[in-house]
């Protein structure tokens, strides 16, 4: 199951492109997104660390976007927000042979489905998602 914050990465930066012209606080996007403040706070911090986002300080500031719409897929903001997203949880059942291979059989199976979702989302850009919403 993919978590929230990539969809509140892929939110934010399509907010701050279709408001180029302006500055949005954190608090504003949280508004928009309907998403408490602290968790978008939290997102744009990795956007910005990986120079997606910059910001201004200060009463009159906010984040805009600093890079091309075009070339932002959503893999890149997928694989900056998910960690182990499909990493299986097994519990440890040594005394079954199920139980102590079930771990290393679904990981690899896993990395796999894994690898095929970068693929796919590898083709969609925010200008593509854009168009499309």
């Amino acid at each position: 199951m993919i978590n929230s914050d990539f969809a509140i990465a892929v939110h934010s930066m399509l907010l701050l492109a279709v408001h180029q012209d302006q500055l949005l606080s954190s608090s504003k996007l949280s508004d928009m997104m309907n998403v408490h403040a602290v968790r978008v706070r939290k997102v744009l911090s990795q956007l910005k660390d990986e120079g997606f986002i910059a910001s201004k300080e200060g009463v009159s500031g906010g984040f805009t976007l600093a890079c091309d719409p075009g070339n932002v897929t959503l893999r890149a903001l997928y694989e900056l927000t998910q960690r182990d997203i499909l990493k299986p949880k097994c519990h440890d059942c040594s005394c079954c042979h199920i139980g102590s291979n079930i771990e290393k059989v679904l990981d690899k199976i896993l990395i796999e489905a894994d690898g095929r979702v970068q693929e796919y989302l590898q083709s969609f850009t925010l200008k593509k998602i854009l168009d499309l919403v």
